[in-house]
């Protein structure tokens, strides 16, 4: 879970699923940027699967050990875009949490395969199990709460960017104060609040999807 604070009893879990969700989630911004027609990420060696090319050492330890964690984001320029340059932005936007989402349902079916395999290892059975829960799990919340309006996660820039230019350039004071007000909304279970209702229900078709198919 993003905001559940430290568990020895999860850690290995944890890592492993934090590694692949902030993987998939920067990767899923590079490819669309790069397929827009911005060379910047795959310059930048963020085209990849290699989870290193997308860690950052603090977020890294604070997804480990404190509430919440983040990853390196993703550098690129909207000018080298194909086309409408504000859809494109929102394209490369959007394209982490989805990225997030694909890969809750991509474990899902996983698991579905892995218990149609018919393995009777009661170790190895609960060790996968509990390795796609912890992978579903952040991956569902990591883009979730990537949705909240608040900069700088990824909801923000694409409210900023689905908003006339007008309305938009107003809003420009207010993001300096993003990560202070980010902070605040998760110290005070805000943006749980906002996100578990949906997370839940998310969780609860992936599983009745999983029960149908095993």
């Amino acid at each position: 879970m993003l905001f559940s604070g430290f568990n020895m009893d999860d850690l290995l879990f944890r890592v492993i699923a934090f590694l692949i969700a902030i993987t998939v989630h920067e990767l899923g911004h590079a490819y669309v940027a790069y397929r827009l027609g911005d060379p910047t990420p795959k310059r930048e060696g963020r085209i990849t699967l290699n989870p290193i090319a997308h860690m950052d050492l603090l977020g890294t330890l604070m997804i480990l050990f404190g509430p919440f964690g983040w990853a390196k984001p993703v550098s690129f320029n909207p000018y080298n875009f194909r086309g409408n340059k504000r859809a494109g932005k929102i394209l490369t936007t959007v394209a982490g949490p989805v990225a997030n989402f694909i890969t809750a349902i991509v474990f899902c079916f996983l698991l579905v395969f892995f218990f149609n395999l018919g393995i009777e290892d009661e170790v190895w059975s609960s060790f996968v199990l509990r390795l796609v829960e912890a992978v579903v799990s952040l991956n569902l919340i990591l883009g979730l709460f990537n949705l909240v309006p608040i900069p700088p996660l990824d909801g923000y820039w694409i409210v900023r960017d689905l908003l006339p230019q007008r309305l938009a350039h107003k809003l420009h004071p207010v993001e300096k104060y993003g990560p202070f007000v980010l902070l605040l909304a998760v110290f005070f279970g805000i943006t749980s609040v906002v996100i578990l209702p949906v997370y839940y229900w998310l969780g609860d078709l992936l599983l009745g999807m999983v029960e149908a198919l095993l």
